[in-house]
This record gives structure tokens, sequence and C-alpha cells, in this order.
């Protein structure tokens, strides 16, 4: 009995000095996204003020930039700030003014020459279509381009080789709206996108 109580304190003091086993590592707690920065949708092309003439209104866009017209003749200009020479003129020249489509369009396809000799109207891309109720006829072609004109004593325009125009006539309320955007090729279809953008924000004026 005495060796027993000898060796029980022993005992007891062995087991309560053993290592514990460690416990099985737990699986990594997954990441939270909630905290993770959205992304951002990409911001909308900048829209210019409402602009008017002949009973319709428009908007333009980027990369067209208002500008003062050049001439009393044209009620509105855009200018593109990656290429100084192309520009979107828009005419008005009153209630009946202006001549007819076909004999628009004819002038400028004039105004473009083809390398070899070839008819531009040929090669013209035309088509129609209907905005808000306005008739709209389209052109686009491509060439050296050498119409234009030329400020009161100024010289005339330096020809533009490997020009496009998009060209679209509006058959206005109060007579027809002549939008001409022209400029060297890859300056032009830069803008293509905000050119049909403004012709799709045609709108009868209120």
């Amino acid at each position: 009995m005495a060796k027993l109580a000898y060796v029980l304190p022993i005992l007891l003091a062995t087991a309560c000095s053993a290592p514990k086993a460690s416990p099985e590592p737990s699986a990594p707690t997954p990441t939270s996204t909630s905290s993770a920065p959205a992304l951002k949708e990409a911001a909308p092309l900048e829209k210019q003020p409402l602009a008017a003439a002949g009973g319709l209104t428009w908007n333009a866009r980027s990369p067209l930039l208002a500008r003062k017209p050049k001439s009393s003749m044209r009620a509105a200009e855009y200018g593109l700030a990656s290429d100084p020479q192309a520009e979107l003129s828009v005419f008005y020249f009153g209630e009946g003014q202006g001549g007819d489509v076909e004999a628009n369009i004819t002038r400028w396809l004039g105004q473009l020459s083809q390398s070899d000799g070839s008819d531009t109207a040929k090669r013209a891309k035309r088509s129609e279509r209907t905005v808000a109720d306005v008739q709209v006829t389209l052109v686009e072609a491509t060439g050296m381009f050498s119409g234009g004109m030329a400020m009161p004593g100024a010289p005339a325009p330096t020809p533009q080789p490997d020009a496009m125009m998009l060209g679209a006539i509006a058959a206005g309320p109060k007579g027809p709206l002549f939008f001409k955007l022209v400029g060297k090729r890859s300056s032009v279809e830069e803008a293509r996108a905000a050119f049909d953008a403004l012709i799709d924000s045609l709108r009868p004026a209120s």
C-alpha cells in the first residue's frame, strides 16, 4: 500500500505534463469580396449643349467639339481635337432655301476626286433614315477632298488626300439642314459614332 501511494502521484504528474495533441488545421476562411472595390462603369461620352436650327434640335458629343462658326452661313460648327483640319459644318439657309437633296449630294461628291479618275458618285454609299419623323438622307464617300470655301482674303483650302466625308440632309419643318463632316479618313472614322449619334438625336423643336 505504501508503494502504491508513492507511485500514484508520479503517474498523475506525468499525465498532466504530457503535451496536448494539436487540433486539425481549419480550412482558411474565404476572403469576403464585399469590401473589394467595385469596377467602375465607363463614363458616358460627354454631351454638349442642345443646338437648334430650322425647327430641329440636336446634341453633339465628344470627340466632336462645338466651336464658333467660321461663317454666318453656318448654323453650327464642330471640330476634332485630334485633327485641326477635320470639321463638321451645319448649314441652314431658311425655309425653302438651300436646294434639293440631289443637287447638294452631287455638289458634295464633286468635291472629292479619285486617284484613278473614277467617278466618286459611283463609289459613294447612300442611305435613308427616319429619325423622330424627320426624313434624313445620308451619304459617305472617300477620296482627295478639294472642296470647302475659303474665307475672304484667305488662300484656297489645301487639298486633303485620303479624306472621308460623312453627310446628312435632314428635312426639317422649317427647311432642310445640311450636316457635313470632312477630314482625314482616320479622323472621320474616329468621329463616325459621334456623327451617327448626332443625327439620331435630331428632334423637332417644341
